[in-house]
């Protein structure tokens, strides 16, 4: 068998574009939908993990931050890739733009785009707000429903996407609307076992720490906003005190 060097296989790719085209898009592809995936599926695990194990702290914040620009990095990767697949679909193959799994696909990633929107402009300003507290103390059960549904949205549609690609015998066999009226019963589906697990943990499991009270988490966020100036106590201070009394005193009298 024999091995081929870096240079035979470089040559391999320039030799055919076409394909080295597709090889690089396959390969960014899966690189976004890993990162879309790990990050999804973290943030969820970190939601009910700290609605249980007590208050959020800067640094928990901080993971969460980290782990929403992970899931943004990954989005951005499979729309430049599915962009880059339906451009040479349409070059090469224009048929497979007829599929029906790729409309369900732009779909999907459609709504995953609004969904991260919602996630970085309302979802993680609020997780902010929450820092010295339990993830849900304090929120109302709407707004609480609402986090949790955005949560089933996005892990939902990392997975849904890695699902159908996963399996081509739905090419041409399966109408869009049939997947996309799946995906939304999965919605449905993780929506409100997560929203059970929920209701299960707060009712009978006791949390881990106990929660600054309000006050206590309205002074913590005072301080990282404002900025307090320190008070210099040092030896020239206190030495200098008596000197200011007098002269005070002779202004006086």
């Amino acid at each position: 068998m024999q091995i081929m060097d870096f240079t035979d296989v470089l040559s391999q790719f320039l030799s055919d574009p076409k394909t080295g085209y597709r090889t690089g898009l396959r390969f960014f592809h899966f690189i976004g939908l890993a990162m879309g995936l790990g990050g999804a599926t973290l943030l969820d695990l970190m939601l009910l993990r700290f609605f249980v194990r007590g208050r959020i702290t800067e640094d928990t914040y901080g993971v969460f931050a980290f782990a929403s620009r992970i899931v943004d990095i990954g989005l951005r990767l499979l729309w430049i890739t599915g962009l880059g697949f339906l451009f040479l679909y349409a070059l090469t193959q224009p048929e497979l733009l007829t599929n029906p799994k790729v409309h369900a696909k732009l779909a999907i990633v459609a709504i995953l785009t609004v969904n991260g929107f919602f996630i970085h402009q309302i979802i993680l300003p609020s997780v902010r707000r929450q820092i010295g507290r339990t993830l849900f103390n304090g929120v109302g059960a709407t707004r609480r429903a609402i986090f949790v549904t955005s949560g089933a949205i996005s892990v939902v549609s990392w997975y849904m996407p890695v699902a159908l690609g996963a399996f081509p015998q739905l090419n041409f066999h399966v109408s869009s609307t049939t997947l996309l009226t799946g995906y939304f019963a999965l919605i449905v589906v993780v929506a409100l076992a997560m929203q059970a697990l929920i209701y299960l943990l707060h009712r009978f499991v006791p949390e881990f720490d106990t929660p600054l009270s309000q006050a206590a988490a309205q002074v913590q966020q005072f301080r990282r906003t404002v900025v307090i100036p320190s008070v210099d106590t040092g030896p020239r201070d206190l030495g200098g005190a008596p000197a200011r009394a007098r002269a005070l005193r002779q202004s006086g009298g």
